[in-house]
């Protein structure tokens, strides 16, 4: 994978140099201070500049903090902190980066000022307004269920089916003029007159919205009503600053590629929680079908999404919290364990950097891979760098904001937007349009910068709308698909905004952006503070030149307190920072909302004493300012830059779909009554084996001439359960039929040793083996079933049943199917997918290795002449099956098939035996590969 560094680069700079006086900046600070805090302002206002120094201590510090915010905070908020956009940013000469001191303002009219606009709808429809539909409308037997959201709390609302109702949704998927509208639905002069009532209320309802409702994405909202003189309105405001000249040095960056392949390497693969629950539960409800996504995370008839369904309910709210805290303690684990061998906190001396580059790290063999754009962000202290974040799905998630203030920044998001979706053309990209937090949704105001674009519960101002009630979903492997079928293309969601989606308890939002990183490492950063928590001291975390995690240092607040339990003077205080090695310049706090304090300045290390009576202990962190500033404005003045890398491959990550198979003509679902019969047997899985053997058989036996076929299969949904089908020669039997297996069970369920038996639907898995094929499948597993109970006469142990997978694939082999080269990489496939799902360690191969050598010594107890029968019979009919599918169905059918008859040979852990098999199967390849070479 070959990593590029985007050549267009955007830089932060706070509102002031770091060398600034308060007294020299002071009126332009109250202006800064009077945009994003106009009651404080009122305080302020009228104080001079030699008059600061006599304001109350409360107020004073109130002033430093945002003054310090304007110093040394690069992350833009009002004009306390600006972009730049910087072109053609990486060359090999050395050239300072000079910036205007001047701030460039875009204004535009603050978010939360939309609750003021009321437009009667009455006038809007007689404008011929647009009327667009809230997409996320879906329909039960009798109602249409939709999203909608009052106060900011979204709900799942209903109302009674209506068929007009449905024709007008349907209409105004896409945005559609009223006139346009009246034509479509065909209707007469008198029904025209009470449809505008039903207009305003399905709009009331937020059924329907119109082009005066807000839109998120696209051409600001304010500026499509006309709004564009913001004197007297509310105001957001985004600084920039023009570039005059300048470049970063190309050998400075050099390390990064090689620091972004050492992280890929080491860091677990780690899935978002909530989506590997989801694909649990989905696969449960709903196997290998594609459905709607409405209806997957309908809490009532899909299975929801993270439990937001539940959200109110203080239990579930501890639930997920702890569960939370359980995957991030095991995220930490795993890291923890690609470096034990080679760092340990006992290791850490003072002032001394720990260097990733020089520790012998082994590297993941098979690491999910990267998104195709991702941001670094840094900022450069003479040759040094300093990392604060490295990840994200998309580049753009922190580029997004810029685009309502420059067209360059668009083009530019626009061009890394394209050059993810020309790698994957095989699926469609999309933004997500998402708005419900007011007085945070200033971040999420963004240009449209994909090609599509899914707008939730607002106005969509893109050439062709997504739906939420086009998107199909289904689960293939391990892996969350996203359909339109509109399209029929395979869709991509990504969140082009840096807003975070965790504060949101919509599902359909969470999904969407949970999908994002699906698959991928987004993650790249590694503070030793996650590996190692709670240390009173962090040495740096550097990679060449690169410092991935600063020094860092414990405070408590007895630290500050001398024996007489008062705050010790300002000297002493610097004397124990020095003592156990603060930096001259150090910061506190959390993300973006730090403070920097300068050890030499007396009125920063009060300051800091002010900070920290809210704590009893926290953590503060070196800061680094350059001797020879990187970025300096047009008067030679340093600042504080931040810079945001996008680096991205041209690697295809995402395959498209797979060819439909129409399931029309085949019926999925038998419901009792029908044909199929299906009972679930409920017993401790170790019972199950005497049940099939004694009962099932016994049934079998007794009621041959009214059984055209049937199978079992062994599951662990809601208790261990052995899953009996039976197909009926003629349906008036099934009362008779029914009636003899319960006959059969009496003595089982008497005596406790079956706890229940149920009666249930059979519903046919059409997507994992066609519609073409279910009913082959249907007499294999007939056939396999017939065979493994042909076994329990002479009991085989492990070694055995692993003997009979390894002679089926031989079988398989000599059939002609698949070489023996070819079968080598299919299995090495199936044994490496195994090995992962149960996380094997060097311990666990070693042990399977001295497995496998007993299992080698082992003689294979031989069959029956019935049994050898059975199994010719049983692999004919595996042989048969596969050659009726063309090849590129062929592995899949294959891996699916041999799932299921390990199923039938062993009573509990299945998966687990058939990771050993697969393991087995793979030994004897390599074996055999090495005796013909």
């Amino acid at each position: 994978m070959k990593l590029n560094i985007q050549p267009t680069v955007i830089f932060r700079t706070p509102k002031f140099s770091y060398q600034s006086e308060l007294a020299d900046c002071w009126e332009e600070l109250k202006k800064a201070i009077a945009i994003s805090s106009s009651a404080f302002y009122e305080t302020i206002k009228d104080v001079e500049a030699n008059q600061l120094q006599d304001l109350p201590p409360k107020v004073y510090f109130t002033i430093w903090k945002y003054f310090n915010r304007a110093k040394f905070r690069s992350t833009p908020y009002g004009t306390f902190a600006g972009f730049s956009l910087l072109t053609d940013a990486i060359k090999p000469s050395e050239g300072k980066i000079v910036i205007e001191k001047e701030q460039k303002i875009t204004t535009l009219v603050d978010w939360p000022y939309k609750n003021n606009i009321q437009l009667p709808l009455a006038d809007l429809l007689n404008k011929n307004c647009l009327l667009f539909s809230n997409s996320s409308y879906y329909f039960t037997p009798n109602s249409i269920r939709y999203i909608a959201c009052t106060d900011g709390v979204f709900e799942l609302a209903e109302l009674d089916e209506d068929d007009f109702v449905k024709q007008i949704l349907d209409a105004c998927i896409k945005p559609i003029r009223i006139n346009e509208l009246i034509k479509t639905l065909n209707l007469k002069n008198e029904e025209v007159e009470n449809l505008f009532g039903l207009f305003q209320d399905m709009h009331d309802l937020q059924l329907i919205f119109t082009n005066y409702d807000p839109n998120i994405i696209g051409k600001d909202y304010f500026e499509r009503l006309g709004l564009t003189d913001t004197k007297d309105l509310p105001k957001y405001l985004i600084a920039q600053r023009t570039v005059k000249s300048g470049h970063i040095k190309e050998q400075l960056l050099s390390a990064i590629p090689g620091l972004i392949k050492t992280l890929h390497g080491i860091l677990p693969n780690s899935d978002r929680e909530a989506l590997n629950q989801f694909i649990t539960r989905f696969k449960k409800k709903f196997e290998d079908q594609e459905v709607p996504l409405l209806l997957a995370l309908d809490p009532e008839m899909g299975v929801g999404y993270d439990q937001l369904e539940q959200a109110g309910e203080n239990d579930d709210f501890i639930a997920k919290i702890s569960n939370k805290s359980a995957k991030s303690e095991s995220d930490g684990e795993g890291i923890k364990a690609a470096f034990k061998q080679h760092l340990s906190p006992q290791s850490f001396e003072k002032g001394k950097p720990v260097f990733l580059n020089k520790l012998a790290l082994k590297l993941n063999d098979n690491p999910k891979p990267l998104p195709n754009s991702f941001s670094l962000i840094m900022s450069v202290h003479d040759d040094l760098i300093f990392t604060e974040q490295i990840g994200g799905a998309t580049s753009n998630a922190l580029t997004g904001r810029f685009t309502m203030a420059d067209e360059a920044v668009e083009t530019y998001a626009k061009n890394v937007a394209g050059a993810e979706q020309a790698a994957n053309p095989e699926v469609l990209f999309f933004d997500v349009a998402y708005m419900v937090e007011t007085n945070v949704d200033n971040v999420n105001r963004r240009q449209c910068m994909y090609g599509h674009q899914l707008s939730i519960l607002n106005f969509d101002t893109s050439a062709d709308p997504l739906s939420l009630n086009d998107i199909q979903l289904s689960v293939k492997g391990t892996e969350v698909i996203l359909r339109t079928k509109r399209l029929n293309k395979r869709l991509v969601p990504r969140m082009a905004s840096a807003y975070n989606y965790s504060r949101s308890d919509l599902s359909v939002f969470r999904l969407l952006c949970d999908l994002q990183h699906q698959g991928l490492t987004t993650s790249l950063s590694l503070p030793l503070d996650n590996l190692f928590p709670d240390l009173d001291y962090y040495p740096r975390l550097q990679y060449q030149n690169i410092v991935l995690s600063n020094y860092k240092w414990k405070i408590k607040k007895e630290d500050l307190l001398g024996q007489d339990q008062k705050l010790l003077s300002i000297k002493l205080f610097r004397a124990n920072l020095v003592k156990i090695g603060v930096s001259n310049y150090f910061k506190a706090g959390l993300s973006d909302q730090t403070l920097c304090f300068a050890l030499h300045r007396d009125e920063d290390l009060n300051a800091f004493l002010q900070y920290m009576q809210k704590h009893s202990s926290l953590y503060i962190e070196e800061v680094n300012l350059s001797q020879n500033s990187i970025v300096v404005d047009d008067a030679g003045q340093p600042y504080v830059a931040q810079f945001v890398l996008s680096i991205n491959h041209a690697e295809k990550i995402y395959n498209g779909l797979l060819p439909q198979v129409q399931h029309t003509d085949v019926i999925r679902y038998f419901p009792p009554g029908t044909e199929w019969l299906y009972f679930e047997i409920y017993c401790h899985q170790q019972r199950s084996d005497q049940v099939l053997a004694e009962v099932i058989a016994s049934f079998l036996a007794d009621y041959a001439a009214d059984i055209k076929s049937w199978f079992f299969i062994r599951y662990n949904e809601n208790g261990n359960h052995i899953r009996f089908r039976v197909l009926l020669n003629d349906i008036l039997k099934m009362q008779a039929v029914t009636s003899g297996l319960m006959d059969n069970l009496y003595v089982f369920l008497n005596s406790g040793l079956v706890s229940d038996v149920q009666i249930k639907t059979y519903k046919r898995e059409l997507e994992r083996y066609g519609s073409d094929m279910i009913e082959h499948v249907e007499k294999h597993f007939a056939t396999d079933s017939d065979f493994v109970m042909s076994l329990f006469e002479t009991q085989p142990d492990h070694f055995d049943k692993y003997k009979l997978c390894s002679m089926l694939f031989s079988e398989i082999i000599n059939a002609g199917l698949v070489d023996q080269q070819v079968a080598g990489k299919i299995i090495r496939s199936l044994s490496d997918s195994f090995n992962r799902e149960h996380h094997l360690n060097a311990t666990d191969f070693k042990q399977l290795n001295n497995h496998y050598q007993q299992f080698r010594k082992t003689e294979f107890t031989e069959l029956t002449a019935e049994q050898e029968q059975q199994f010719e019979q049983f692999s004919a009919s595996f042989i048969t099956i596969l050659k009726q599918v063309r090849p590129e169905r062929r592995v899949k059918l294959l891996s699916d098939l041999m799932h299921m008859h390990v199923n039938r040979l062993f009573n509990k852990d299945q998966r687990t035996h058939e990771m050993v098999m697969y393991y087995f199967l793979l030994k004897d390849i390599q074996r055999q590969n090495a005796i013909n070479n």
